[in-house]
């Protein structure tokens, strides 16, 4: 194990965080589905990296580390654009600043959530995940039975054990 203190490991850290910049960017991109949002979280989660090296022990762990840094920077950025400026009006001399309050379920955490839960979701086999798609949908038993041409006891079934998969995922009980 190197120490990330050392010249020679400042120097391995560097390196490995450039190898990493690929793998970050798709990270990135996958969670802010925008190429330049992407770019922008992978360099300020470079610079954190870099600016905090000497406090991460553990150098078999950079890339989990590394990730951790990413996810941990998105989420601070989606919560603090919880309120967000918006300048209205075509000249400079009119323009107004509003602040657009984000209703509680455009919240950045729920938003997330709903990305993760939706990632999840179409990870399972398609037999799980539509009935459970349509239930979040509002769809009844009834109708999601109809519509699949399952025996409305099978989609019971399916939408219990896709519901438990997912509870399994995020460690509730």
């Amino acid at each position: 194990m190197k120490s990330s203190n050392s010249p020679s490991g400042n120097q391995q850290f560097v390196s490995d965080l450039m190898d990493l910049r690929e793998q970050l960017f798709y990270y990135a991109l996958q969670l802010t589905e925008n190429r330049d949002d992407a770019m922008d979280l992978v360099q300020e989660t470079n610079y954190k990296a870099l600016k905090h090296n000497s406090k991460h022990q553990q150098y078999e762990h950079v890339k989990a580390w590394v990730y951790t840094i990413l996810r941990n920077t998105y989420i601070n950025h989606l919560r603090s654009g919880y309120k967000r400026n918006i300048w209205i009006g075509s000249e400079d001399l009119n323009r107004q600043k509003i602040y657009a309050i984000i209703p509680e379920s455009d919240q950045p955490d729920r938003i997330f959530f709903r990305k993760e839960l939706r990632d999840k979701i179409s990870s399972m086999p398609l037999n799980y995940a539509q009935p459970l798609s349509l239930f979040l949908l509002g769809y009844s038993y009834k109708e999601i039975s109809l519509k699949t041409n399952v025996p409305i006891g099978t989609i019971k079934s399916r939408i219990f054990l896709a519901k438990e998969k997912i509870k399994k995922v995020y460690g509730e009980c």
